[in-house]
């Protein structure tokens, strides 16, 4: 899997929102810890690993957008309540393979973008598994004092192994 298209979703956000300035790391290196964006992020694949529905939301901005495979699911609420939240409820395992993510932060350190390259795998309660390859996409901001998601794309393939 290449960076380019990743590179390029960043490249259209930040002439979408003119949003100037990218810097490798904040002032503050605020990417380290649960509060910077790749602890947000990792702590969101956590909780869909865990099914926790609640940890999961409580890593969303008030105002958020959520996409998976280029669909628009809506909000963080709409998503949990018509889309993720019925699908973990079919879910025995579900496991998580994280590859090496890519962050970049404003320099002020208010927004934040992480693309982490995920292989999972999913066991259905009716013994079905589904093995995938993907990229969770994050755009975080800064809300007192740490990163929350904005907006979220979770996209996936079948992996060539799946059955």
């Amino acid at each position: 899997m290449t960076k380019s298209p990743c590179i390029a979703q960043a490249a259209i956000l930040i002439m979408l929102t003119g949003f100037a300035s990218w810097a490798a790391e904040s002032p503050d290196g605020a990417s380290a810890g649960e509060d910077g964006a790749t602890g947000v992020a990792a702590a969101y694949l956590d909780a869909m690993e865990s099914g926790d529905l609640a940890a999961a939301g409580s890593l969303f901005a008030a105002e958020s957008s959520v996409f998976e495979s280029g669909g628009q699911e809506g909000d963080w609420a709409h998503y949990r309540e018509h889309h993720i939240g019925p699908e973990l409820s079919q879910i025995k395992g579900f496991m998580i393979s994280r590859g090496e993510n890519e962050i970049q932060e404003s320099r002020d350190g208010s927004m934040a973008f992480v693309a982490w390259p995920i292989e999972y795998r999913i066991e259905l309660e009716d013994l079905r598994i589904i093995e995938s390859l993907g990229t969770v996409t994050f755009v975080l901001v800064r809300v007192n004092g740490g990163y929350r998601i904005r907006h979220l794309h979770w996209s996936s393939r079948r992996s060539k192994t799946d059955a």
